[in-house]
C-alpha cells in the first residue's frame, strides 16, 4: 500500500494539547483559496467538483476521506504529519502549499515529504497495543467506552483498508484464539466547535493499552497497518492513533 507523509515542524510552542481540530480547520480555508477555480467560490453546482480536492476533503458526503492527521497528544512540540492515501496523493503539492500558508503565524514551519510503501516484515504473537489518541468506535450502535475487543479493532482496520484502496472488499479472516491478558482503558472526553454545523462535536474516545497473546500473523499485520491508516472514526482529526509493540518470550 502506497502513501505519502507530509511532516510539518515548527519552533513555536504547540498551541493546544489536541491540535487536530485547528489543523483541519485552517487547512480548509487555505486549501479552498489554493485550488478553487470557480468565480463564484461556491461548491454547489460547480463545474470542477470531479477532481477538486477541497470538495473531496470538506464538502462531499458519505465518503472515506483519504487522509489522516498524526501527532503526539502529550507533547509540547508543534509537530504533526499529514498522511495521504489513494488518489489524494496526487494533490500533495496543493495540500503542502495550503498548510504552509495556513501556518504562517507560527515560526520556522518546515515540511518534509516522504513517499512510502507499507510492508510488515516482522511478526510477534504477543503485542502491547496502545491507543495514543482517542479511539472513537461504535459497537451495537453505541460508542464504545471500555468494552472494546481486539476483533473490533481488526474489523475497523480491515474495512478502512478497502475503503482507502478501492479494492474489492474481503471479509476479515483471522484466528480468534488470542487472549487479552491485561487491559487498562479510560474514556477521554474531547469536544470541538464546528463552524459549519454551528455546534459542538464530541470527539471523545478510548485511550490506554492492552496486552494480547497468541495472535496470528494476519492480525499482527493488520495492527501494524493500523499504525499507518488509523482506526475508528474521525481519523482526519488525529483520532485513532495506535502503537503496536511486539515481543516474544
Amino acid at each position: 500500500m502506497k502513501y505519502t507523509k507530509l511532516k510539518f515542524k515548527s519552533s513555536s510552542t504547540k498551541p493546544h494539547d489536541f491540535i487536530g481540530s485547528k489543523i483541519r480547520g485552517v487547512l480548509g480555508y487555505a486549501l479552498k483559496e489554493e485550488v478553487c477555480i470557480n468565480p463564484s467560490f461556491k461548491c454547489e453546482n460547480c463545474f470542477a467538483l470531479k477532481d477538486c480536492i477541497f470538495y473531496k476533503f470538506y464538502e462531499q458526503k458519505n465518503i472515506t476521506h483519504k487522509y489522516r492527521l498524526d501527532f503526539e497528544l502529550r507533547s509540547d512540540k508543534f509537530e504533526f504529519a499529514f498522511l495521504l492515501f489513494g488518489d489524494a496523493i496526487k494533490h500533495k503539492d496543493e495540500i503542502k502549499t495550503a498548510l504552509l500558508k495556513s501556518l504562517k503565524e507560527y515560526q520556522d514551519v518546515v515540511c518534509e515529504e516522504e513517499s512510502l510503501i507499507f510492508a510488515s516484515n516482522d511478526y510477534s504473537s504477543i503485542v502491547k497495543l496502545e491507543f495514543l489518541t482517542p479511539l472513537r468506535m461504535k459497537k451495537d450502535n453505541k460508542f464504545v467506552k471500555d468494552s472494546i475487543d481486539l476483533i473490533d479493532i481488526l474489523v475497523s482496520i480491515n474495512r478502512r483498508y478497502y475503503e482507502l484502496t478501492g479494492e474489492d472488499f474481503e471479509r476479515l479472516n483471522v484466528s480468534k484464539d488470542y487472549n487479552i491478558i491485561t487491559k487498562h482503558l479510560n474514556y477521554k472526553e474531547l469536544t470541538r466547535k464546528s463552524n459549519t454545523q454551528k455546534t459542538k462535536m464530541n470527539l471523545g474516545g478510548v485511550m490506554g493499552d492492552m496486552v494480547i497473546t497468541n495472535i496470528d500473523k494476519k492480525s499482527y499485520e493488520l495492527l501494524k497497518l493500523g499504525e499507518i491508516i488509523g482506526v475508528g472514526k474521525s481519523t482526519v482529526f488525529g483520532l485513532g492513533k495506535i502503537r503496536v509493540e511486539g515481543f516474544n518470550g
